[in-house]
């Protein structure tokens, strides 16, 4: 199995566990589901060398989005909610547009 696909697996799996501990407010699931997120990263599966400044800043975005979901999503892991904005929903909503922004990293990686 190639890197990109073990990498979509994990995203995955840690998408239907984020989604899962949202909505059921079971927060302990939330480490079980960030670990599947960040194990791309040290196994070097989502390491993207050698290519063109454009697919470096769209990864340094994609970085810097998932950086900001999971603040987010740290703070939900305390508070529900900041003057009724729901943080389990932000922190899913932010994850996904993380997630879309890693999709679009590796399309221009692979072009």
């Amino acid at each position: 199995m190639d890197k990109i696909s073990k990498t979509l697996i994990c995203v995955a799996i840690a998408g239907l566990l984020f989604i899962t501990t949202v909505i059921y407010n079971y927060k302990p699931l939330f480490l079980i589901a960030a670990f599947f997120d960040w194990l791309p990263l040290p196994t070097g599966w989502m390491k993207i060398s050698g290519s063109n400044e454009k697919v470096r800043k769209a990864g340094m975005l994609h970085g810097i989005v998932t950086l900001i979901a999971y603040i987010i999503g740290i703070a939900w892991l305390f508070t529900s909610s900041i003057n009724g904005i729901d943080l389990g929903y932000l922190f899913l909503e932010t994850w996904f547009i993380a997630v879309i922004l890693g999709a679009y990293t590796t399309s221009r990686a692979c072009m």
